[in-house]
């Protein structure tokens, strides 16, 4: 019997033993007590085995306890690519559900997967939604989803100082991590924290400590070398910032093959830029007549030659050096001049071939703003191929 009923039953007994008193007899009024007696001992044992009242959520990051809230980490999603790995969050606007992430998570990857907290992969998604004007995208999850973020609304404005905490896949290990900070600025587009968001953290949310909701998604950091005077040693401080999410984005929608497809243009278009500036700054330099040196110890210029190394122009700049350093005898000045003009003509043909097939206008925004900055470093490297051209002439 449920608990809240006995005492109203009580009642009634008491009642009707009353009212029918005159015809009751002793025995009567005896059986009542007994009744009640054992109504009384069945109230106490089924509240003994009722469960103690759930702790109230208190609404923020932490529940009652002080622990993470389990809604919130399970709403963050690992996202895996076959070249990179990141996070996202279920966010709910206007009755749907949807995985935000930020674009460059998604970016160079052909292949992805996306599973929250507790091991469940979500494999049915709309199309992918782009923001314009942020490294931000998200898709729609078409299938059943328990736990979702709210978004803190644009009001009242979010202050400086104000606790948050990031939220994601620290260092790639595919374990969801709370960082907490404070709000150190904002702008109309961003903010920057100081919770300590590493690689892995990119596309993780950026909640509110008092409502658990969210205010932004990691984006980035920058790494700032300074020092007061010529004595000190070089500080580094890291800056790290989130894209505003208490705000309304404006969304371009398309297939998520078109997007990873523009992603994967612009990479390569961009790699030939590192190339011909990585040749470039190993071209021969000169003292008089006579080659004074070739190639370049710059860790940079090193560094994109690896990165490259499977890329035909690295390829035939390293066959050239090796046949040059490997020869019996030195090659003369004119050789050497021959040899790299012949290389740098290539690298020009190579970037006046590619230089137009870029399609900016149908990208998102994060492609379209990556394509645009690598047309005008096309056109800055050609000047400078030219001229360099001109000099082994």
């Amino acid at each position: 019997m449920n608990p809240k009923f006995l005492l109203p039953t009580l009642a009634l007994l008491v009642f009707s033993s009353v009212s029918e008193a005159d015809e009751a007899d002793t025995e009567r009024l005896k059986q009542l007590d007994r009744e009640i007696a054992e109504l009384e001992g069945e109230r106490a044992r089924l509240l003994e085995t009722m469960p103690a009242p759930a702790a109230v959520d208190s609404g923020g990051l932490f529940d009652a306890q002080g622990q993470v809230n389990p809604k919130i980490t399970d709403s963050v999603v690992i996202i895996e690519g076959d070249k990179s790995v990141g996070t996202g969050f279920i966010g709910s606007v206007g009755g749907k559900k949807y995985v935000y992430t930020a674009a460059h998570v998604f970016s160079g990857n052909s292949k992805l997967s996306a599973r929250n907290s507790s091991g469940a992969s979500f494999r049915k998604f709309g199309v992918l939604e782009a923001a314009e004007g942020a490294d931000l995208v998200r898709m729609e999850i078409l299938e059943e989803v328990k736990n979702s973020l709210e978004f803190r609304p644009a009001e009242p404005p979010l202050q400086i100082n104000r606790k948050i905490a990031a939220l994601g896949n620290g260092g790639g290990n595919g374990v969801v991590s709370v960082e907490q900070g404070l709000v150190l600025g904002t702008s109309a587009d961003s903010l920057e924290i100081d919770a300590a968001i590493i690689q892995g953290n990119s596309g993780g949310p950026v909640v509110e400590v008092e409502t658990g909701r969210v205010v932004g998604l990691a984006t980035h950091l920058t790494l700032l070398r300074n020092s007061t005077t010529k004595r000190d040693a070089p500080q580094e401080k890291v800056r790290r910032f989130a894209c505003r999410l208490d705000k309304e984005w404006k969304w371009k929608s398309m297939k998520i093959g078109a997007f990873l497809e523009s992603s994967e243009a612009v990479d390569r278009y961009k790699a030939l830029n590192d190339v011909c500036l990585a040749i470039m700054a190993g071209l021969p330099e000169y003292g008089g007549s006579r080659v004074r040196s070739i190639g370049s110890n710059d860790p940079a210029i090193q560094k994109i030659l690896s990165d490259n190394q499977d890329h035909e122009m690295v390829k035939a700049y390293r066959s050239m050096f090796n046949e040059m350093l490997g020869g019996k005898s030195d090659p003369s000045t004119m050789e050497i001049r021959r040899r790299f003009g012949i290389l740098v003509s290539t690298l020009i043909s190579r970037a006046i071939q590619s230089e137009n097939s870029l399609k900016p206008e149908t990208y998102a925004w994060f492609h379209r703003d990556r394509a645009m900055k690598a047309i005008v470093e096309r056109k800055e490297c050609l000047v400078e191929l030219n001229r360099e051209l001109q000099k082994l002439k």
